[in-house]
């Protein structure tokens, strides 16, 4: 390869970076003084006509550039007239093959005017235009193609899940357990629910309680309420819930047990008067 389009790595001197690349035509060998030179322009440059030029020195896959005076100056013009009639005399000058070069680092460099710069890219890089509509094509199979990839996999990931869902849950044990009982402190009755959640070995690891307390008149619940006579007769560590259309005040708090096996816990209950319905729940 001939030529290439290079990224600069470094532009000059002083390290100031350049986001521009260059079209490198030619990187070539002066056999007579085994001197190396590279000629190219900016990539975006081409309508200015300016070509540059400069002593090269090949470092891993760099290019790296170097200005030189004006004795070498004819060298490189004997070159470039050479290189655009097809006349170079590989006696003198041999073209040295970049195409593994990535960068180039333009430590300085020397420009002159040129008006034949398409020619040389022409001599030096084969450019493929792509046909648009082609590119366009290419670019919705490739986007339906993915997507079919998708909802395959979503389809598949929903129909794993509704046939198999003990793959990613955990059925466990649920015991709630009803009662009708009385509190002596307020002479009421009310209806106790108590729901408790087991783990894997049957061991209770939560309880939760719900105690609904219905008045019967109007007058003692609208008494209760605006007393604040909750705080007074409950000492528990909950949320306390008053429904004006129904009279009832409800409870909701945790417990403990000193009872925690499902079997043992189920027989107590229901010795303690409570009707205990078994369930599972999820997690």
């Amino acid at each position: 390869m001939n030529g290439k389009i290079l990224k600069i790595s470094s532009n000059d001197l002083y390290g100031n970076v350049d986001d521009r690349k260059i079209a490198v035509f030619a990187a070539f060998n002066h056999v007579k003084y085994m001197n190396k030179y590279a000629i190219f322009t900016y990539e975006e440059e081409f309508d200015k006509h300016k070509l540059y030029y400069g002593s090269l020195h090949l470092k891993n896959n760099s290019l790296v550039i170097f200005s030189v005076n004006e004795t070498t100056k004819k060298y490189i013009d004997t070159f470039i007239e050479g290189y655009l009639t097809s006349t170079l005399n590989p006696a003198e000058y041999q073209i040295i093959d970049i195409s593994n070069i990535e960068k180039a680092e333009l430590v300085s460099f020397n420009e002159k005017d040129f008006d034949k710069l398409n020619e040389l890219d022409k001599l030096s890089i084969a450019r493929i235009v792509p046909n648009a509509s082609e590119s366009t094509t290419n670019k919705k199979n490739i986007f339906l193609y993915f997507l079919l990839i998708i909802m395959i996999l979503l389809l598949g990931g929903i129909t794993y899940l509704y046939l198999f869902p003990e793959k990613f849950t955990t059925e466990l044990n649920q015991l709630e357990c009803h009662a009708q009982l009385h509190n002596e402190s307020i002479n009421m009755k009310y209806e106790s629910t108590k729901i408790y959640k087991f783990n894997k070995e049957n061991i209770v690891k939560a309880i939760n309680v719900t105690d609904t307390y219905t008045f019967t008149n109007s007058n003692d619940y609208l008494e209760f309420k605006n007393n604040n006579q909750e705080s007074e007769y409950f000492h528990i560590n909950g949320q306390y819930k008053y429904n004006d259309d129904n009279l009832t005040l409800q409870l909701f708090y945790e417990e403990d047990s000193i009872i925690d096996n499902f079997e043992e816990l189920k027989s107590y209950m229901k010795s303690e008067g409570y009707i205990c319905q078994e369930g599972k729940y999820y997690e």
